[in-house]
Order: C-alpha cells, then sequence, then structure tokens
C-alpha cells in the first residue's frame, strides 16, 4: 500500500503577519485501534510590521489521523513528508498546505491459535479479498473458453457458399453448340462441315438459302425450323468436296 495525503489549515495569528523569517514543521505519530494519530507542528519567526527589526516566535500544533485497512501489516508501516508550503492571507493568517505520505505492506494472511492452548499450533488464514479475486478470475476464463466454443459451433454449422462450377458454367454457356452438334450427327453423313449463320434484320430462310447456295428445304431440315427470328443462329452445310 502506499497513499498520498494532503493536509491543510489555516493558523490565526494574534497580531499582523508582514513577513516570515523562518519556519520549520516536525510531526509525531502512533498507530491505535487500526489508525495513524499524530500531530504536525509549525514552529518559526516572524515580523509584524515592515518597519518592525524585532522577531516574533509562533507555535502552532495541527493534528491529524488517518484510518488503516485492516489487511495492512502495521509493523511495516511508514511515515513521510512529501511537500509543505505555505501563504499568508489577510493581515494576520497562515495557510499551511502539507503533503505526507504512508506506506505498508499488506498482509496475505495472519496465524491464529487452533485449539485454545500454550502450544504454537497455528493455521493460516486465507485471504479472503485474494480468494474473491481468483474466483472472479476464474470465471472470467471460464465465460471466455465459453465464448470461444460457441463462436467455432457456428462456424463449423454455418452452411458452405459452393463457388460456381466451371464445368456447369460452361456446359450452360455451349448448350446451343450442344444441340447444333446433336444436329449434325442426325443429319445425312454426306454434310462434314458447316458454317454457322446469324440472322440479320430483314433476313429469311429462302434468302439465307440462295446466300450460301443451297435449296431452302434443305437448309430448314438440316436446322429443323420453318422460321427465323433476327439474331437466330442456323446452321448452313457444306457438302464435302
Amino acid at each position: 500500500m502506499f497513499i498520498k495525503i494532503p493536509f491543510e489549515s489555516t493558523l490565526d495569528f494574534k497580531t499582523n503577519i508582514y513577513e516570515i523569517t523562518k519556519m520549520s514543521l516536525e510531526h509525531d505519530y502512533n498507530v491505535s485501534g487500526g489508525a495513524v494519530l499524530g500531530n504536525f507542528y509549525v514552529t518559526g519567526e516572524y515580523r509584524s510590521h515592515e518597519v518592525s527589526v524585532n522577531k516574533e516566535p509562533f507555535k502552532f500544533t495541527l493534528p491529524f489521523e488517518v484510518e488503516l485497512r485492516d489487511d495492512i501489516d502495521l509493523d511495516t508501516l511508514e511515515f513521510n513528508i512529501e511537500d509543505f508550503s505555505y501563504t499568508i492571507e489577510g493581515e494576520n493568517q497562515l495557510k499551511v498546505n502539507i503533503e505526507y505520505s504512508l506506506a505498508a505492506e499488506e498482509r496475505k494472511g495472519e496465524l491464529i491459535d487452533t485449539d485454545g492452548d500454550d502450544e504454537d499450533v497455528f493455521e493460516e488464514v486465507p485471504d479472503v479479498e485474494l480468494q474473491r479475486e481468483m474466483a472472479e478470475l476464474d470465471e472470467l476464463v471460464s465465460q471466455e473458453k465459453e465464448d470461444a466454443k460457441v463462436e467455432k459451433d457456428l462456424e463449423e454449422t454455418k452452411p458452405v457458399e459452393e463457388e460456381p462450377n466451371k464445368e456447369d458454367t460452361e456446359r450452360i454457356t455451349k448448350e446451343q453448340e450442344k444441340t447444333i452438334m446433336e444436329t449434325i450427327t442426325s443429319s445425312d453423313d454426306t454434310f462434314v462441315t458447316y458454317h454457322v449463320h446469324m440472322v440479320k434484320e430483314s433476313e429469311t430462310m429462302e434468302s439465307i438459302a440462295t446466300m450460301y447456295s443451297i435449296p431452302t428445304s434443305l437448309l430448314q431440315e438440316y436446322n429443323n425450323v420453318d422460321t427465323i427470328s433476327l439474331g437466330d443462329k442456323i446452321l448452313i452445310p457444306k457438302v464435302d468436296e
């Protein structure tokens, strides 16, 4: 344990204060009933007027008290003055500011008599505060483990998004080609090569047949259609030379 404690007090003088010419601070203390009891002694000399050559002494006793926790080892207690300052307030008041510190070790446990006799048979009393902190830490670790397990289970049960199958994509995009190839297979073996023609605006089966110098009936039969539309793809057979 280490704490700094501020202490402030205003001292009333019987006469005016013009200048503090000397000042000192002393203290004493003792431990009683789980508290630190003590006194600060502020002593010195001062002049009451600017033209005065006489120095008048002063001494003030300032009591203080600090309550200690039950787990403090009083044998290790250290008392120190950290800072001391003062200011003249008004005509006859002196304000003092004292900062002091207390340092001590904390007891981890204490020994108690277990059987009530005079023999040195003792057992250690557990540190209740330490046990409580350890229990809270164990609970926190257990909760983190449980949260991690739940998150892992959620990851394992999350449905896996299947990526588009490349073979399926190629199969869909080439579906028309597949139909054309099946048409070729079922057609007359005389035609072993072909040309794919995309129908343009105003074109008919007759105009396309004329363009490629083949009978219209053959073109209709080969493509298994009677009518065509803009953008259709039709197969133009060529006789093997």
